[in-house]
């Protein structure tokens, strides 16, 4: 009997699958369209479209900006491959006014989570500075969508980094960006432990009680860096991955390695089931980069001399020429948690950049 029903589940899956590739187009079956009117994210009795934004105005008084997520992060996807269209509101010192979604096609049925909540998890951005971070776990819930953890950091990334490079289009925030600096070509025989004294390898530990858990033992002890500099890459992947690596690069693309040890994960299940990894990302500027499997390559162990066995590693791109591996950027890591009988998500973040020794001009 059990048996029988796993096959009916695997069946009506498949069926579900086929609809939504064939008859509805891919995921043509999940899509919703929502009609929208800006001042339902700002109030404002009037609106003045700019370039990829509208400036609201109430009572001759400017109040604030409009603006729609496909305009800034459309390449930013879900599940589905599709943008969830997101309309945002923020008043003129960048705090959100409201968040309502316009179009998304993300197949969150088929794990049990009602449209309602996916709307009810948005109500939490209004209210919050767009100038400081928010993510899943820091200052983001994700109790109302427990189990749709990529759509979750997908959307939290669309929200902030559609509103930042509004806001900075619109002169409401100020970037300073940092000189980009040139890499040394150099390459020279570093241990593990020279890689971790020159700061070359960052470290990010999280014990088990940090998760709801009632021990200190370390749950994951991680580590990462910037594959692409020659005498960080070629220690720690080897020479010949690591000119195997750089010579597939394209222009402005940057290699990231990630290794891990103890009993958690940094890959999760996300990529598996969706092809985004939903417990790392990177975030710099306005900038958030998130990895899809096609970014990916499994790593195995660490070359370098006496370095630790692993217990997962992973070789990731970058691919975007405004991410500036010489300057700072933060890591970004999300880890579910108990928090009583619930399900919930906690935030952790270590700053990675290349050490001043491993650039010119030092």
């Amino acid at each position: 009997m059990k048996r029988i029903k796993v096959k009916i589940a695997l069946l009506v899956l498949t069926a579900v699958f086929f609809l939504a590739s064939t008859g509805f187009g891919q995921w043509g079956l999940f899509e919703h369209k929502y009609d929208y009117k800006l001042g339902e994210v700002l109030e404002a009795d009037q609106f003045v479209e700019k370039e990829g934004y509208w400036e609201g105005h109430r009572n001759g008084v400017l109040a604030g900006y409009v603006l729609l997520s496909k305009e800034w992060t459309a390449n930013l996807v879900g599940y589905s491959g599709k943008h969830m269209e997101t309309l945002v509101g923020m008043d003129t010192g960048g705090v959100i006014t409201g968040v309502k979604l316009i179009f998304h096609s993300e197949p969150i049925v088929l794990i049990g989570l009602k449209e309602k909540n996916y709307l009810a998890f948005l109500t939490q951005y209004t209210g919050k500075d767009i100038k400081r971070e928010f993510t899943l776990g820091k200052g983001i819930s994700m109790d109302a969508v427990t189990g749709a953890t990529v759509t979750a950091v997908i959307q939290n990334a669309i929200i902030l980094r559609s509103a930042r490079k509004a806001a900075i289009k619109a002169g409401l925030i100020k970037v300073v960006d940092g000189k980009k600096r040139r890499i040394k070509d150099s390459l020279k025989a570093l241990s593990w432990d020279d890689l971790l004294e020159k700061r070359a390898v960052k470290n990010l530990t999280v014990t088990s009680r940090e998760l709801g858990h009632a021990n200190d033992d370390i749950y994951l002890d991680l580590y990462f860096g910037v594959a692409t500099v020659p005498s960080i890459g070629s220690n720690v992947l080897g020479e010949k991955l690591f000119k195997e690596t750089t010579d597939k690069l394209e222009k402005g693309e940057t290699a990231i390695f990630v290794f891990s040890r103890g009993e958690g994960s940094f890959k999760g299940s996300g990529f598996a089931r969706g092809g985004v990894f939903d417990r790392i990302n990177l975030g710099q500027g306005e900038n958030t980069y998130v990895f899809k499997d096609r970014d990916y390559r499994i790593l195995t162990d660490i070359n370098a001399q006496n370095a630790p066995s692993v217990r997962e590693g992973g070789l990731f791109i970058v691919r975007a020429e405004s991410f500036d591996p010489t300057n700072p950027y933060d890591f970004n890591l999300i880890l579910p948690h108990r928090d009583g009988g619930k399900k919930e998500f906690r935030s952790f973040q270590v700053q990675g950049g290349i050490p001043d020794s491993f650039l010119e001009g030092n």
